[in-house]
């Protein structure tokens, strides 16, 4: 009897796991995150749009002041909350060398902006260690046609240009 109770309070609380989980997640898996980090569900995100894509995924209407990082779009770049945590566990670092080399670990598992890595970048104090880095998450950088936003953060102009022919020469 007490067993017969467990499997279905077990088969219960399955039902209503899954239930609720449908209510909260979008059909396609997609999620705009507004300026402030918010998830909005992407059905109600551009409910004014006139476009007719599907789910606005693809839309030019998109308000500028909220980015959208979702996975169809960004090719799966890090959300902005997890951002702020590789953020504020690398800031908790004192030498730039564990920064550096924490960083290239997180680097090799995740995708980023090119706004990300401008921020990535920010981090370091040393040249030598912002020109690798730049070079190193070129490969998991989903809009790479934006990487000559990062050209600005070099103080030294031959970093600049080694950037600029790494970027060229890429394969």
């Amino acid at each position: 009897m007490k067993t017969t109770k467990i499997l279905l309070f077990s088969f219960f609380m399955l039902f209503a796991l899954t239930d609720m989980r449908s209510e909260v997640t979008p059909a396609n898996g997609s999620w705009y995150f507004g300026s402030s980090g918010e998830e909005v569900d992407n059905s109600t995100y551009h409910k004014n749009c006139t476009c007719t894509c599907d789910a606005c995924k693809n839309c030019d209407h998109r308000s500028p002041d909220k980015p959208v990082y979702y996975e169809d779009y960004y090719g799966g770049a890090m959300s902005p909350r997890d951002f702020s945590e590789f953020k504020n566990l690398i800031a908790a670092r004192t030498f730039e060398s564990t920064k550096y080399d924490m960083t290239k670990s997180v680097i090799d598992n995740n995708l980023f902006t090119t706004d990300q890595v401008r921020d990535i970048l920010s981090w370091f104090v040393f040249e030598s260690n912002k020109i690798d880095l730049a070079k190193y998450a070129f490969k998991n950088t989903v809009d790479r046609n934006n990487y000559y936003k990062l050209y600005d953060i070099f103080v030294f102009e031959s970093n600049v240009i080694d950037l600029d022919n790494y970027i060229k020469n890429y394969r």
